[in-house]
This record gives structure tokens, sequence and C-alpha cells, in this order.
């Protein structure tokens, strides 16, 4: 089983996941960056999600705080919640029982209070601007398919207070037993030179143990207890100011235990899932897609719990071959809050204008789209693929729902003495713009195009990889996806005719991707060291080096390729890659001192015929010369800051263009995401 992360999101995912898997003893490898019509949302149709049918009541006792004999869940809602601040309204389940199904719908109340953000989830959070009482209608089903619905009330008081005193809490209200998950503090009511000068505090009021430690400024980002049952945590900051002025905020998260896991979960503990559901909700493959992609009970030591081609096919299977419509798509998503998957079809309809993405999507058994889904992979235990969806925020609501717990593989290669850093440019300017949290941004949904394309380019390489367009037809459904695939994949052809050369670079990844630890070799390695092995080969990217223990070739080769050269094919886009001294605590990628570099590495010669045996096979409607539209490879200037290379233009002008304020910051996102494992 293999499953591949996205070089966007910095190297590979730790070994604890791989590792559990080798107990199926089935080759199934996880790879990482980085059907059917009918139905609701079927061919023709929308796809806005689908909303539960009305349930037919049950008679359990009624909602309450606590657990009542022969209960099924409980409601948590704060005593006095208050105009101004976030509020939390959560279902937790009694005892053993599981809960799904949800929906809250608000059906009174001076303003709309709720955003729909996590409408489907056991707790939701909310920012009501009024004082009055609010109603809910809220539906869900126990475990064994009982539907129930039951009115809940809220009273808001008057605000009390003014902005100035007052801290929101904003994240997401649920996470899975031992999942990780971030907050952060917001002070609508202070200026900037405030926010700058305040001192804040974390504590927690109530609730099984929560480690704090990892609390740092405005945010939090912690891990949630193992639990046997669901449980609510009150957490608390606050802030102080030099002149004696305080803030203060509350929040409850709801702590979703998992039921019924396998003594070897195929998401283990250390790697957990975490919560989404079907988008259409009543779609063709919902109840599939809930049990088969990203379930806490898929078990790594038997693959007979896994779904086979007949129970989810293949989209290509299902379509016969012909480009899946957006529709199609769409019955195939998973998302842990609605508006990801609104985005997502956006994106489809208006960003894809070739197609690539759905043609690439035939290849795929299903789309999970996750707050907390970091980093993305493609898994063939399931032919899905997992994204993150801080690749498809368009408003800070949207964004707030999202975690900020970093890539794990972040500081892998510490100790090494150089770095890789890259980017992306058009017309010598940064292609992707990055925002702060704090400035509370929006975007259009073409300001995805590049950072998201990138990320479907790569991802959907290794789809296209284990199950090509070649094999569509002809899928068993008898067969699990990990079997499927063709004895001779883009991959392997690759690294046998065409095989990179460096030893030492292929070990170096064993360091950056898989958290090995360096030898005193590789540490002594300078920039000019690393130059030198790389720049004589003939990948256009370091990552294309790294091979799973077990494996003998690499994966991520041909999907550096496939995403270099599509970037720049479809969107005029070009990669610069280049390698420098290591990045110090602190420091910019920005003002790294560049050894050597290129922009547009794909253009090489000697890597051109690579990179048409991988398009022919995974992406063969493209024409035979497709890749001989590249450019030429640019060398960058060596000795020069990474910043400064940014603007090849002034620099053959004789000129050095300082970076924009825009620019910098660009880069210093680009190093929290990329360059801390340094």
């Amino acid at each position: 089983m293999q499953n591949h992360h996205a070089r966007a999101q910095a190297r590979k995912k730790p070994l604890s996941l791989l590792t559990a898997l080798t107990a199926l003893s089935l080759g199934l490898l996880l790879s990482a960056c980085g059907g059917g019509g009918g139905g609701s949302g079927g061919d023709g149709g929308g796809s806005t999600p689908t909303p539960p049918p009305n349930p037919t009541p049950a008679e359990p006792p009624a909602l309450s705080g606590q657990c009542q004999a022969g209960s099924v869940a409980r409601l948590a809602l704060e005593s006095a919640p208050r105009a101004g601040r976030n509020t939390e309204l959560g279902l937790l389940a009694c005892g053993s029982h599981e809960l799904s199904g949800l929906r809250w719908t608000q059906s009174d109340g001076p303003t709309p209070a709720q955003a729909p953000l996590s409408a489907r989830s056991q707790a939701i959070s909310l920012e009501a601007a009024e004082a009055g009482s609010y109603r809910f209608d809220l539906a869900y089903r126990d475990e064994t398919g009982r539907s129930f619905n039951a009115p809940v009330a809220l009273t808001v008081e008057a605000a009390g207070d003014s902005a100035g005193q007052r801290l929101l809490l904003r994240g997401e209200p649920t996470v899975f037993s031992g999942g990780s998950f971030s907050l952060r503090a917001w002070a609508p009511g202070f200026s900037s030179e405030e926010l700058a000068q305040a001192s804040l505090s974390w504590s927690q009021l109530d609730g099984p143990a929560l480690d704090l430690s990892k609390a740092s400024g405005w945010r939090l980002l912690a891990t949630a207890p193992q639990l046997s049952s669901d449980a609510l945590i009150r957490l608390r900051v606050n802030a102080s100011l030099p002149d004696g002025r305080s803030a203060s905020g509350q929040f409850n998260l709801l702590v979703q235990a998992l039921q019924k896991r396998p003594s070897q979960p195929l998401f283990d503990a250390a790697n957990p899932p975490s919560r989404v559901y079907p988008y259409l909700a009543q779609g063709p493959h919902a109840a599939a897609l809930d049990e088969c992609i990203y379930s806490p009970r898929l078990s790594s030591s038997n693959p007979n719990n896994l779904c086979s081609l007949g129970r989810l096919p293949l989209l290509g299977s299902s379509t016969g071959g012909a480009m899946p419509t957006v529709e199609q798509v769409m019955q195939r998503v998973l998302v842990s809050n609605d508006w990801m998957g609104e985005v997502f079809e956006r994106f489809l309809r208006e960003q894809d204008p070739h197609g690539d993405y759905r043609r690439m999507l035939a290849s795929v058994t299903a789309v999970v789209i996750g707050g907390r889904v970091r980093p993305a992979f493609y898994w063939n235990a399931t032919g899905a693929i997992y994204l993150d969806a801080a690749y498809l925020w368009l408003t800070p609501a949207q964004r707030d729902s999202l975690s900020e717990t970093p890539d794990p593989r972040s500081d892998n290669g510490r100790a090494l003495n150089y770095a890789t850093p890259w980017r992306y440019v058009k017309d010598n300017r940064h292609a992707i713009t990055s925002h702060p949290l704090e400035q509370r941004a929006t975007r259009d949904i073409a300001a995805l195009a590049h950072d998201l394309g990138r990320l479907m380019y790569h991802e959907l390489s290794h789809a296209a990889d284990f199950l090509p367009p070649r094999v569509h037809a002809t899928l068993s459904p008898a067969s699990l996806v990990y079997q499927a695939g063709p004895a001779l994949t883009a991959s392997q052809d690759l690294a046998q005719r065409y095989p990179f050369y460096s030893q030492e670079m292929r070990g170096l990844a064993r360091v950056l991707s898989f958290g090995e630890a360096a030898t005193a070799q590789q540490i002594a390695y300078s920039p000019a060291d690393i130059s030198r092995f790389f720049s004589q080969d003939r990948v256009n990217d370091d990552y294309s080096y790294s091979i799973p223990s077990g494996a003998s070739f690499s994966r991520e080769d041909a999907a550096m390729l496939v995403e270099e050269a599509m970037m720049q094919l479809r969107y005029g886009v070009l990669r610069d890659f280049g390698i420098s001294n290591p990045l110090l605590p602190g420091a910019s990628s920005a003002d790294l001192r560049l050894d050597w570099g290129q922009r547009g590495r794909i253009g090489e010669a000697a890597i051109r015929p690579r990179l048409k045996l991988v398009l022919a096979d995974l992406l063969p409607w493209l024409p035979a010369d497709f890749a001989d539209g590249l450019a030429p490879p640019l060398a960058l200037r060596a000795g020069q800051p990474w910043g400064a290379n940014l603007d090849q233009a002034a620099l053959l002008a004789g000129r050095v263009r300082p970076l924009s304020a825009q620019q910098r910051f660009n880069e210093l996102e680009q190093t929290t995401r990329e360059l801390r494992r340094r």
C-alpha cells in the first residue's frame, strides 16, 4: 500500500503510518506531496448538498445536559452566552452510542447567528451579533439508523462589555479523540499596536486534561486526549496589556470518541483520521464513501474491510472512459465542512478549462477535502486523494475552520548544511500570493488556480500512475484498488529506462522525506556538493529522489515531472529551484544565498524524454509533441540572494529589484511551509 504526500507541504509523512501497513504484507503504498450518474447530484443536475430526509422522530428522553437512562445523546450549551462573543453548541453521544447524519438549522432568532460552515458536525460555533432568543432544529441518527430531531433553544444576553474587553476564539469545535487541532484568539477591539504588546495566557477550565504546552501567543496547538466516550473541554484565554487593561474569551471543544476501532487501524493513533462526511448526503455512493475512504474502522491487518472496485468503482470505470462530469466528480467528494465542497465544485467549473483535472480524477475512487488533512496525499489502499482544505479557502470565515497544525515532517533534516528553496513564478513575480491571517483577507476563485492547481496535478499523477486510463475498462470488480494496477507503471518504466543517478541525493531524501537521522557525511555536504550532485542528474526536484523503505523506485519522480510541466504549459507559470546555504531560525528564504539554481528546469533536454514517457501514460489525451512547448531553462544568478533572483528581468538589466513587503511575506510563508525542516 503506498501513500504519496504533496511536495507542496514539505516532505514525507512519518513512518508510523507506513510501518502499520506492513502488517498487510501486500505492498500497499502511501503516496504524497503533496461512479456513475443518477441520484441526487447526478449527470445534468446541480450538486448542491442534499440534506437528509426529514427524520421520523423516535421517542428518546428529552435532550438535556446529562445522559439519562436510555439516552442516545446529550446537549451541551453555554449557560449564559453573550452577544459579540463566540459560543458553541454541541451534541455528545452517551456511553458507546455513535451519532451521524447531523444537521443544525436555525429556525428563529433576531439575526442569522450561524455561518454554514459546520452545520453537519456534532458541534457548531456561533457569533451572535444581537441579544435575543434563537432556535435551532437538530436532526441526527444513532448507530442503529434510528432518526431523531430536537429543538434547541439558545438565549443570548446583551454584550455587557466593550469590544476591547473580549476575545473571540475561532476554530473547528470538534475533534476526534487523539487528533491534533488548533484554536486562534482574535481581539476585534484592539489596535495593531496593542495586539503586538499583548501578553496571552491559555488555561483549561473543565474536561479531560489537555497539554497546553504548545500554546504560543494568539494560537493554541494541541492534541486531544484519548477517550472512550464523548467529552467537552472548556478552554480560556486571557490577554493583558502593559497599561493594565485585559480581555478574555472561552471556547468549548467537543472531543469525539472513536468507538469500535480495530486493534491495528489503517489510520492509526499517530495519524488519526479527521471528521469528514459525503458532500452529497443522498448521493449514489454516499454509504461507500462513508465506510471505505477515511473511516477509523479501516484496519491495516485486515484488507478484507477495504472496499472492492465493485463496491466503490473507479470514477473512470463508471463513466465508461468518458471525461467525468463535474456532477459525477462531486458524487465522490467527502468534506469536513460544506464550503469545501462548494469551492471545489466552483474550481472544477471555472478553473479547469482544458478538463485536465476531471480527466485525471477518473483514476480515483474519491476526493477527501479536510481542514485537518496535512499533508495532502494519495493512497492506493483506498484509491482516494486527500486534500488539505487550506488550498481552497475564499473567505476569512472559511479560513477560520482550518487547522494551523504544521506538517509533521517540517523538522526533518534540520542538521543538514544546505537548503533547496523553490517557488512558482509568472512574469518575474510570485505566481502564488500568501495572506497573513491577521488581515482577514478574501480571495477570488481565480487565486486558487496556481496553488491548488499544482497540488491537483501532483496528487492526481500518483492516482494515474497506479491506475492509468489504459486499464480503467478492464478492472475487475472483485479487486481492491492496490491489487488492480498494471504490471508495469509509468514510474517503474521511468526508473528502468531513464533512471536518475545520484545515490547521494537518494540518501538525503531518506532524511528529508522519511525522517532518518543524517550521517556525519551527509551533515558535512556543502551547498556546492549538493549543486554538483543534483545539477548533473536528470530530475527536476530533490523530492524526486524519495523512495520509501522496501521500494526500488520513486513515485515522486513522475509526479514532479507532471506537476512542473503542466503548470508551465497550461498556465505559463515557471518553477524556480535552487540550492543555497541552510535556513537559520527566524530567517526567510528571501535572504538565502544561492549557490546554484534554474527557472524552468523541466525544459532541460536530458529531462524531456523522461517527461514524455510519463505524460504518454498518465495524460494520454495530450498531443505527442505537447512537451516540446516547454521553454529552455534559465540559469539563476549564483551569489545573489534567493529573493533577488525573483525578478530576472531586473538582473538582466544590471539591477537588483528589492522585494516588496508582499513579496517578502510570500517568501516567509514559503519558508514556513517548506523549509522549517532545515
